[in-house]
């Protein structure tokens, strides 16, 4: 819906202003670098030697300044001339011999090499482009990984999985919390939450946790996520290949008439596996050949529904969820009706007698497999 599309056009343009933004980045490094260098190999070099220069020319100031103030104050006081210059023999250096022995140039260079040696090297070396590291929620809007509507096939071999996580995760929270739950899978979930869970789940299933409070508090809205991907998966779990073979099991007039494709209604609906002319081990041997000749991803997934519905219903004592109200639920979603909406009802029934005959007779069925 609108969701969905806001949802992809958020994440085209993040993409986009993700590129845009890295491309400014990698422009602003190699200006920076330029600069760096430019910095180091002639701006450095040429403010360095300034400030020797300058240097030296405050040491020869301040020597002649000092001398002459030597000079000056040797003149106005002679009687303490030994304080200057002291007699020979004395010892001890005069203040003109003082002056005389200062070497700016040494000093300077002890000053340098004790500053270099507590303030470390200076890293001239260009600083290297790294990637930008998105963030997880950032990744994931950029790149989606989507299941709902895509083909199963398709989506298994992308997530390299067997059977659909979305199936996996929601009949685990179902088999840990609500299996006792009455009407599971036939009471509907909160529209809002169940569509906030599917989009979580079409950004990347493998990152849904559906152990928190948020989501088991309401039960209904993890059953309501699954039953809403399993609808809108391309062709049905079920291929359209097999459809008219399992159907054919089932034919129109073996319907009791008058009898509706409704909850109300399901209590009457009985008698799915008489005969008419095929015993039982026809039917689970058809039913198995059908399921033998699925492409795998449909087969392994339908096979891991039925056992988690085989769970279900054996809580029916709880859940009221026996295989015939189960197969009204899974019928159509899982053996979607034909195009013809004249037929749609009958094809709802039909497929609910398969459903509950495969859920019935799963073990004989699939060991034949």
């Amino acid at each position: 819906g609108s969701t969905q599309e806001s949802l992809e056009r958020m994440g085209q343009e993040a993409g986009v202003k993700a590129k845009v933004a890295n491309e400014a980045y990698k422009r602003l490094l190699q200006q920076t670098n330029s600069m760096r260098r430019d910095f180091y190999d002639v701006q450095l070099p040429k403010i360095l030697a300034s400030v020797m220069g300058l240097i030296e020319e405050v040491d020869q100031f301040l020597k002649f300044s000092l001398g002459k103030y030597a000079y000056t104050y040797e003149s106005a006081i002679l009687a303490d001339a030994i304080t200057l210059k002291p007699m020979d023999g004395a010892g001890l250096p005069g203040m003109v011999e003082m002056i005389g022995e200062i070497d700016s140039k040494a000093d300077l260079d002890t000053y340098l090499m004790a500053t270099a040696k507590h303030g470390g090297r200076i890293n001239r070396a260009s600083i290297p482009y790294k990637e930008y590291e998105m963030s997880t929620i950032a990744r994931l809007y950029a790149s989606p990984k989507r299941i709902f509507g895509v083909p199963l096939d398709a989506q298994l071999e992308r997530d390299q999985q067997q059977v659909p996580l979305i199936i996996v995760k929601c009949a685990d929270a179902v088999e840990a919390f609500g299996l006792q739950n009455e009407g599971i899978y036939r009471q509907s979930g909160q529209s809002s939450q169940v569509n906030k869970l599917r989009n979580e789940f079409d950004l990347d299933a493998e990152v849904v946790d559906l152990q928190v409070n948020s989501y088991i508090s309401d039960i209904n809205n993890v059953t309501g996520v699954l039953k809403m991907y399993l609808r809108e998966l391309p062709g049905g779990l079920i291929p359209v290949a097999q459809h008219g073979v399992m159907l054919s099991y089932f034919p129109v007039e073996d319907l009791e008439p008058g009898v509706a494709a409704s909850a109300d209604a399901a209590a009457t609906m009985h008698h799915y596996d008489r005969d008419q002319d095929l015993g039982l081990a026809q039917k689970i041997s058809g039913m198995a050949n059908a399921i033998r000749s699925m492409p795998p991803p449909n087969r392994n997934t339908l096979a891991y529904l039925l056992a988690h519905l085989d769970k279900v219903q054996a809580f029916q004592e709880f859940n009221m969820m026996n295989s015939e109200n189960l197969s009204i639920v899974f019928g159509p979603t899982i053996l979607p009706a034909g195009n013809n909406p004249a037929n749609a009802a009958v094809d709802i029934r039909r497929s609910a007698k398969v459903v509950r005959f495969i859920l019935d007779n799963r073990r004989a069925i699939f060991d034949a497999i």
